[in-house]
C-alpha cells in the first residue's frame, strides 16, 4: 500500500486509533447530519411546523438523498436545518450530536461557528447561544474532544443585526472565555460592503475575540485586499486569491507573505460549483507555495462529508503522506483560538498518536 493510500484510510501501522484532527472551519446548523434532522424531527412535537406532513416528507426525501443531494437540495437544507433547531432545547440537541460525531471521527480539537438566531416568543438571541455553550461546556467535561464557539455574523443581514451579533459575542466571551473565542464573518459574498463591518470586527478583536473571516469565495480583487490588509488571525476557503482563481499576482504575494492559515473545504467548493474539480482547486498553489492550509468540513451534514474524508480527498489528490497530514494536523493547531496551555496539550496528544503510529 501506498503512502496516500496508507492516509486514506487513516489506521496507522501499529494501532486501530484513528487519526487525531483538528476541526476549525464547521458551521453547526450546516453540521447536522441525517441521524440528527431525524431525532431533531422526533423531538419537534408541533403538527403545525414548517416540517410537518406534505411539507416534511418533502424534506425527509432530501435528507435521504446524502452525498447525492444536488446543490439546490443542499441549499433547500439549511430551511430544514433552521425550521428543526428553533427551541434552546434543539438547539443544545444539534450541539450535542454534532461535537459527539466529529469525535468519532477522529477530531480531538472543534471550532464550531453559528449565528445567533430569535425566535419571537421562542428563543432570543443569547438563549440560543446559551444552549450552544452549555453543551460545549459539558462535552469539554466529559468527551475527548475540545470544543469552543465561533459567533458568526452574516454579511448579506445588514449592519444592524452584525452590530447586535458582535456585541453578544462580546458579552458571551466576557462571560465564557474559555469557550466563546471568536468572531466569523460569512454570508452571501456578494452582499455587503466589507468596509462597513471592519469597524466592528476590530472593537471584536480588541476585546480579545480573534477573527476567521470568509474571504475570496468569489473573485472580488478589492475586498480582497481590504481583508488581507485587514490581517485577520485565519481565513476561510480563500478560494479566488491566486491569478489563477480570479485573484492576482498582488495578492498571491500578499497571502504568501501575510503568514495567514488557510481554511480549505474541498468538498464545500466542489458542490457549490467555487472548483472545477479536486486536482484544480487552489489547494493545489497553496500547497505548492507553502501557504498555512487548514482542511475542514465546512458543512459537514448539508455536503455529506467528513474532516476524514476531507483529508482522504486532499491526500489522493495530491498524493499527500501520512506524515505530511500529521505535520499539517500539529501546524493548524498554532492556528486554534485557544489558550497556550490546551495548544500544547494538542501538539502532545498528536505526537502522542505519531509515535504510536509510526509516523514520527
Amino acid at each position: 500500500m501506498n503512502e496516500s493510500k496508507a492516509i486514506c484510510c487513516f489506521l496507522p501501522s501499529r494501532s486501530t486509533e484513528k487519526m487525531e484532527m483538528a476541526e476549525l472551519h464547521a458551521h453547526l446548523n450546516g453540521s447536522l447530519s441525517s441521524r440528527t434532522l431525524h431525532a431533531l424531527r422526533q423531538l419537534q412535537n408541533s403538527s403545525d411546523s414548517e416540517a410537518s406532513g406534505d411539507s416534511w416528507k418533502k424534506c425527509e426525501a432530501i435528507i435521504n438523498h446524502g452525498n447525492e443531494r444536488t446543490l439546490d437540495e443542499c441549499f433547500q437544507l439549511f430551511s430544514v436545518v433552521h425550521s428543526l433547531t428553533s427551541t434552546p432545547t434543539a438547539v443544545s440537541k444539534a450541539t450535542d450530536d454534532v461535537i459527539e460525531e466529529f469525535e468519532e471521527d477522529g477530531v480531538i480539537y472543534l471550532e464550531l461557528r453559528s449565528t445567533p438566531r430569535c425566535i419571537d416568543g421562542v428563543m432570543t438571541k443569547e438563549q440560543y447561544v446559551e444552549a450552544i455553550v452549555k453543551s460545549i461546556r459539558k462535552a469539554n467535561i466529559s468527551r475527548n474532544i475540545l470544543t469552543k464557539l465561533i459567533v458568526s455574523v452574516d454579511r448579506q443581514r445588514g449592519l444592524t443585526e452584525a452590530e447586535e451579533n458582535v456585541l453578544l459575542a462580546v458579552d458571551m466571551h466576557s462571560k465564557y472565555p474559555d469557550i466563546v473565542v471568536g468572531i466569523d464573518l460569512s454570508g452571501h459574498p456578494c452582499k455587503g460592503n466589507i468596509e462597513d463591518f471592519l469597524p466592528l470586527l476590530e472593537n471584536a478583536r480588541s476585546s480579545g475575540l480573534k477573527l476567521s473571516l470568509h474571504c475570496a469565495e468569489v473573485p472580488n480583487v478589492d475586498e480582497v485586499e481590504k481583508i488581507l490588509k485587514f490581517e485577520p488571525h485565519r481565513i476561510g476557503h480563500g478560494t479566488c486569491i491566486h491569478p489563477n482563481f480570479g485573484g492576482s499576482e498582488k495578492l498571491w504575494n500578499m497571502l504568501s507573505k501575510s503568514g495567514l492559515a488557510v481554511e480549505v473545504c474541498l468538498t464545500s467548493n466542489l458542490k457549490t460549483k467555487t472548483i472545477e474539480g479536486y486536482e484544480k482547486s487552489h489547494l493545489g498553489p497553496l500547497l505548492e507555495q507553502n501557504i498555512p492550509v487548514i482542511l475542514s468540513t465546512d458543512d459537514k451534514g448539508v455536503f455529506a462529508t467528513t474532516l476524514s474524508e476531507e483529508c482522504r480527498i486532499a491526500a489522493e489528490t495530491f498524493s499527500l503522506t501520512r506524515m505530511w497530514m500529521c505535520e499539517a494536523m500539529l501546524q493548524s493547531v498554532s492556528y486554534t483560538f485557544t489558550t497556550e496551555d490546551e495548544k500544547n496539550k494538542l501538539v502532545h496528544s498528536i505526537h502522542k498518536f505519531m509515535n504510536s503510529s509510526g509516523c514520527s
